[in-house]
């Protein structure tokens, strides 16, 4: 006898959501994705950014490469970010990340000469020939900022490592991005229904379900 499987369906998982269209939003699916219905997601930020020394020039002759790959992390808003130095050291520093609001997201204590960035920019600071300064830094435009919707994959490190949301319907972007409609706050959905990323593990599963908590998702 042939066995049959049901499939997940639209909103299949839903508990409960905020009152019109407060917990959903259109999205965009990155392509290289095929998910299905209830599929737990990641937000991949992209856009223009680019990084200059502060306005006069630095001291020091050290540098702030962005990365190639993924210069923005989630929550990157448009505007300039600014790193500066707040204390010195030979071969090394302490730099202090203010987003565009002025907002402060951290401090970067360098070693060895070097410190990694990675909160809303991601990025490595380099000591030079010539020490940085108190005072000395960095200005990080951000232009555009594009969010495109992958599955949570905890073993990334492009931002897809951070569950931010819930899709609604099945949406096959195998071959180029395609839209699509997500969960993304102030809702409850059944623990048992959502869908995971194939082989994960119940820590991992931990890890995902605080994510979404943070972000007024919550599984039952």
């Amino acid at each position: 006898m042939t066995t049959l499987t049901e499939g997940i369906y639209p909103t299949e998982s839903l508990i409960s959501e905020a009152p019109g269209e407060q917990s959903r939003e259109s999205v965009t699916v990155k392509s290289g994705q095929n998910l299905k219905s209830c599929a737990i997601l990641a937000t991949i930020v992209s856009g223009a950014v680019a990084s200059a020394a502060k306005s006069g020039g630095n001291t020091g002759n050290g540098t702030f490469t962005l990365d190639g790959t993924t210069p923005l992390l989630l929550g990157a808003k448009l505007g300039i970010y600014t790193l500066r130095c707040i204390a010195a050291a030979a071969n090394n520093g302490t730099f202090r990340l203010e987003d565009p609001d002025g907002v402060v997201l951290g401090d970067i204590v360098m070693a060895a000469g070097a410190g990694a960035v990675a909160e809303h920019i991601k990025g490595v600071l380099a000591d030079g020939a010539t020490d940085f300064v108190v005072g000395d830094g960095f200005d990080v435009t951000v232009s555009a900022i594009v969010e495109k919707e992958v599955e949570y994959n905890p073993a990334g490190s492009d931002g897809s490592q951070i569950a931010t949301g819930i899709l609604y319907g099945a949406v096959n972007a195998a071959s180029a991005d395609a839209r699509g409609v997500a969960y993304k706050r102030n809702c409850e959905h059944n623990a048992d229904i959502v869908v995971w990323k194939s082989g994960i593990t119940a820590t991992q599963k931990a890890k995902g379900t605080a994510d979404l908590k943070r972000r007024g998702i919550i599984l039952r």
